[in-house]
């Protein structure tokens, strides 16, 4: 036993929280970062037992390979004079099993936290880990309400979910139970666990289905008066029903049966999917309604009835790199145009083309994004001829709504996605006005040429590396070429000019009028052209800093087009730069409902806590973006600002160390120098600033960025001489310069007050 200011380590023991077979668990204190901790320590008669500590350091390799807000952090682990220790954030709530000890959970609560157990999940089955021992012990509850996966000391490599390296050789080696071994809690296992057969992720499914049963009703399904009549019953008794369904909707019973099917090929085949499923009937982004259920019962009985729909990237037949464009450019034109149809929610470009060159089925698909129905097909280009294939597929089902074949001259491929939109809108039944009906029969030219050009220009600009976007400037520019009265050409140039003066960037006085001239021209040729009001007020914002000028043309862009995501975020980081944080939510909420898989989208879902202090629930968005891809750079940036604001260093470090993995791009390295500032790392950051210095000799460098490295070190009059630069090259990021955190020293200092009032 450790006494109260005992040291572990380098850390302080302040008191005694718990006590088990396998050790202690203590309040402790990091007094190098000034933060409380947990401190786990193996009980001093297990040191000698080889896998007493294997099971502490699978744990903690287990979680530290995690980064997720519902499975508990691991900062530290050691040895030291004879004790084996882990290091954790210390949580303060109650577990599951307390809470389940005083009365049952009702069943929208039980949805919220099954829903985010199974996010928990997911992250750790997509690390390959198994937990292999989920039970309401293990699951604990924060005073905020937050949930949180815990003691992974049982987790397991699950094979089938290994990353292989070059030679196809399993990276990852960690502990896998022998066979015929049984591991686990008696009433939460698998069938296969108990039989001592090797488990994959829909082992952990089964424990929480297990979990959700017992919140609901206060009892374990599967529970008898003995472990052999428990063991037997969960190898062959079905799931007791009748209390289920008195207790909770049908849907909801439904999913519970889908987690304990007893073959694991018929339980839910993901925890992602587990986790949509629970949070499509439990809750929608404000509050849970009664009428959620309703409407999914509707749809499940109304036929007609498809309100949402994906349109997938049509595949490219034959393989030919090429054609690729033909295929990309023909989904983008269906999703333009169906997005325009009245009462049909239309899925962004970002978010279907993420399912590009993956096996995915329509109905699965479907489930995952929330939608009614999935488009499908392929494209084949035969010399000067197409021939297109298409599917409607209901995803509730799988049934077959509606599928075509076109073959076309390639003279007319600007018509076709009209056609396909067209024939969609008739077979949805979606009654249209004269001029919604004149706005499906419009095609974007005329010109087979051009619009073949534009299509390699928008295939270019979705890449967004500095090379394709200078490629796509040259497809545009040909296709104005071939027609100069093409309005979307000229939005897709202002869109490429706007992403290099903000992305890569460009110097804002060289990009931003050539963005201007570009977007004022498609309005002037197509006014109720949304892309074109949208890059507009892109450049209104970022260069011109004409507030509201910006925000009556993303208004415009979104009355045109109620489904275009980029518009509505877009407006969202304006209303953050403004301080406008609830509304900046609504509009990014609508932008990620749209365009659920974008990554952008998901980064700026943190902007308006990022900016308005909150940066606690900034850093639970920006790790949702990573849930996304892990790689994503600025997601690592922006959760290393909000943890360094918070004076997290070490974990704001690691975050800017996994994007600098990436890309070294200069703004991330003014990112990483400001918080090696403010954490008192002076020669670190002053390394760093003299990097950008150097490369501000040959290439862009915004002086916004050099400033807030200045604003950390303490040397306001460098930082106050940059910001002034940065002023009079319009610099895009001096939009935030009212609500940075990193600026706040600067706020009381004379000469700041004058530099924001040039922005307005």
């Amino acid at each position: 036993m450790f006494s109260p200011g005992s040291k572990v380590g380098p850390y302080e023991v302040v008191s005694l929280l718990g006590e088990g077979g396998m050790g202690q668990v203590y309040r402790g204190r990091d007094p190098r970062l000034g933060r409380d901790i947990a401190i786990k320590i193996l009980a001093s008669d297990a040191i000698h037992d080889t896998e007493a500590i294997a099971r502490l350091e699978r744990e903690a390799r287990a979680i530290a390979a995690l980064s997720h807000p519902n499975v508990v952090a691991v900062y530290d682990v050691g040895r030291e004079n004879g004790t084996f220790y882990v290091v954790t954030e210390l949580l303060e709530g109650k577990t599951l099993r307390d809470q389940l000890r005083a009365n049952a959970i009702g069943w929208r609560r039980a949805v919220e936290i099954g829903a985010e157990v199974a996010e928990g999940l997911a992250a750790a089955h997509a690390k390959s880990i198994v937990h292999r021992d989920l039970k309401p012990e293990n699951i604990f509850v924060t005073d905020e309400g937050r949930v949180k996966i815990l003691d992974f000391g049982l987790a397991q490599t699950d094979p089938a979910l290994m990353q292989r390296d070059e030679a196809n050789i399993p990276t990852t080696r960690w502990f896998q139970t022998q066979p015929g071994t049984v591991i686990g809690t008696l009433g939460y296992m698998s069938p296969e666990q108990l039989r001592g057969e090797a488990v994959d992720a829909s082992a952990d499914i089964f424990s929480l289905g297990c979990i959700l049963y017992e919140m609901v009703t206060s009892k374990r399904p599967f529970h008898r008066e003995s472990g052999a009549a428990t063991i037997a019953a969960i190898l062959k008794d079905a799931l007791p029903r009748e209390e289920l369904s008195n207790s909770v909707p049908p849907e909801f019973q439904r999913i519970i049966e889908g987690c304990v099917e007893k073959t694991p090929s018929m339980r839910f085949q993901s925890a992602r999917d587990l986790a949509l499923t629970l949070r499509a009937i439990g809750s929608s982004a404000t509050s849970m309604k009664d009428d959620l259920i309703k409407d999914l019962a509707r749809r499940r009985t109304s036929r007609k009835t498809i309100d949402s729909i994906a349109v997938l990237p049509l595949a490219n037949a034959l393989a030919d790199p090429n054609a690729e464009y033909l295929g990309d450019g023909i989904t983008e034109g269906v999703i333009n145009r169906l997005s325009h149809l009245p009462k049909l929610k239309v899925m962004a470009r970002s978010t279907v083309f993420r399912y590009k060159n993956r096996d995915a089925d329509a109905q699965s698909v479907g489930r995952e994004l929330r939608v009614r129905a999935v488009l499908t097909g392929i494209v084949k280009q035969l010399g000067d001829r197409l021939q297109i294939n298409v599917e409607l597929v209901d995803s509730l089902d799988g049934a077959l709504v509606w599928g075509e074949t076109y073959v076309r001259e390639l003279a007319d491929l600007a018509k076709i996605p009209d056609e396909i939109s067209r024939d969609i809108a008739e077979k949805l039944r979606i009654k249209l006005t004269g001029a919604e009906k004149k706005k499906l029969r419009r095609s974007a030219t005329g010109n087979s040429e051009a619009y073949q050009q534009y299509l390699r220009g928008r295939y270019q600009w979705n890449k967004r590396t500095e090379e394709s976007l200078k490629k796509g400037i040259g497809y545009y520019r040909a296709a104005i070429e071939a027609d100069p009265s093409f309005a979307s050409a000229y939005a897709g140039l202002a869109d490429s000019f706007v992403t290099l003066a903000t992305n890569i960037p460009l110097p804002p006085h060289e990009a931003m009028p050539k963005a201007k001239a570009a977007a004022t021209k498609a309005i002037e040729l197509d006014d109720g052209l949304a892309e074109a009001w949208a890059s507009l007020g892109a450049v209104r914002w970022w260069f011109e800093w004409d507030w509201e000028g910006a925000e009556d043309a993303y208004r415009r862009a979104i009355e045109l087009n109620p489904n275009y995501a980029t518009a509505h975020d877009g407006y969202a980081m304006l209303l953050s730069a403004r301080g406008r944080s609830d509304e900046a939510v609504e509009q990014v909420t609508k932008a990620c409902d749209l365009d659920p898989l974008s990554l952008i989208a998901a980064v700026h879902a943190g902007w308006p806590f990022y900016f308005a202090r909150d940066f606690e629930s900034a850093i639970r968005r920006f790790r949702k973006a990573l849930e996304l891809d892990e790689h994503f750079i600025p997601a690592h940036g922006w959760l290393g600002m909000a943890l360094g604001q918070q004076r997290r260093y070490d974990e704001a470090l690691d975050a800017f160390g996994r994007a600098l993995e990436v890309d070294r791009i200069p703004i991330l390295l003014a990112m990483l120098a400001h918080t090696h500032a403010i954490a008192g790392h002076r020669e670190q950051a002053l390394a760093l600033l003299s990097d950008l210095e150097t490369q501000a000799q040959h290439r862009y460098i915004s002086p916004y960025d050099i400033a807030v490295i200045h604003a950390g070190l303490g040397d306001t009059a460098a930082a106050l001489s940059q910001l002034e630069k940065a002023l009079d090259d319009r610099s895009a990021w001096m939009v935030f310069l009212n609500v940075d955190p990193r600026l706040d020293a600067l706020r009381d200092v004379s000469g700041f007050a004058e530099i924001v009032a040039a922005l307005h």
